[in-house]
């Protein structure tokens, strides 16, 4: 019995199947400079958290479409103003972040940084009230390995990618 095909975002899809063209389109991004993974931590307090909707939701445009379902900026941060409809949002936002960020260091050769159970923890933390407090610690922790995370894979003048444990 065969199981469903695994999803390109899944860590475990042989990236090795993809032919060159395929790699080659995928690996292509628009995003060409770091930021500070302090400054992504303070913006996030000082605006109580909408830089980093903003921040975050505009890589979504940044990062190639690989699926279909996949969206960019307007659709991320739009989306995130519905009532109601920003509670399914605020998953499909974070997780397909998460996704695409670590496909990215995939395709680089490099060791995913963000764990998808953290983030999920992190957004179902942030909803439920009372508990929401506690992200307080969480969501900077998870908004600074994903900046991190994202200044990994842009490209250094010499077209070289920053190791794991290198320090930017």
């Amino acid at each position: 019995m065969r199981g469903k095909p695994a999803s390109i975002y899944d860590p475990l899809f042989d990236l090795s199947s993809l032919s060159d063209a395929q790699r080659s389109e995928f690996s292509q991004h628009g995003l060409t400079t770091a930021f500070s993974v302090d400054a992504a931590i303070l913006f996030h307090f000082a605006t109580m958290g909408l830089f980093s909707l903003i921040h975050f939701g505009l890589m979504h445009s940044k990062l190639p479409m690989v699926k279909h379902d996949d969206f960019g900026g307007r659709r991320a941060i739009g989306f995130s103003f519905i009532p109601f409809f920003n509670l399914y949002w605020v998953f499909r936002f974070w997780l397909r972040l998460f996704d695409r960020v670590n496909l990215q260091m995939r395709l680089r050769g490099l060791r995913p940084a963000v764990s998808k159970r953290f983030m999920l923890a992190t957004v179902i933390v942030s909803l439920i009230p009372g508990a929401n407090l506690a992200s307080l610690v969480v969501h900077p922790i998870c908004i600074g390995r994903m900046q991190d995370t994202c200044n990994r894979i842009v490209p250094e003048a010499s077209g070289q990618y920053k190791s794991m444990f290198e320090e930017l």
